[in-house]
């Protein structure tokens, strides 16, 4: 019994400390932030276009639209009291107070990428400024992961606290 266990707790600690030296070992080669485009490719990048998206089927992305305007929508978007350059400064202030590195801001949309904080997966951020009028605006916005199935819920919880530090900006704006 004492040499099973002995012999277990081997391959253990090798199945543990094996991908952990790979991915150590690969970060410093490639960098932290290439590692996982070196294993599994650049993902896809393509540009989100909102009236024509269908979200993917998988539960690591999260999807946030205002009433009727996307399939699929997670959750519903709120309408903001400002002008939509207001909510687009706003947003901005909060992907980049994030640390998230900026792939293209146009006057409507924002991309982003963020990524987790101990292995760096990359997640793609999309934010479609909707003006609603002089004075109201709302937003289109979709987190989703580059890679895998899952992500735990990041998408989801990345989304809701940037909705309400945007928020909270805006009410201190005024």
């Amino acid at each position: 019994m004492r040499r099973f266990l002995r012999s277990f707790l081997r391959v253990l600690v090798i199945v543990l400390l094996v991908p952990v030296f790979a991915y150590g070992a690969l970060a410093l080669v490639v960098g932290r932030d290439n590692v996982w485009a070196t294993v599994f490719g650049p993902g896809n990048r393509a540009p989100v276009d909102f009236a024509t998206l269908q979200p993917a089927d998988t539960p690591n992305r999260y999807l946030v639209c205002p009433p009727a305007q996307c399939a699929r929508a997670d959750a519903e978007s709120p309408v903001y009291p400002v002008p939509a350059d207001r909510l687009r400064a706003a947003w901005t202030e909060v992907i980049a107070k994030h640390g998230a590195k900026l792939l293209s801001s146009g006057e409507e949309q924002i991309d982003a990428e963020a990524r987790t904080p101990w292995l760096r997966f990359p997640d793609l951020v999309t934010v479609r400024i909707v003006p609603l009028g002089a004075d109201r605006s709302t937003a289109k916005i979709y987190s989703r992961s580059l890679y895998g199935r899952s992500d735990l819920g990041v998408n989801a919880a990345r989304v809701k606290a940037w909705m309400a530090e945007v928020e909270a900006g805006l009410r201190t704006m005024s």
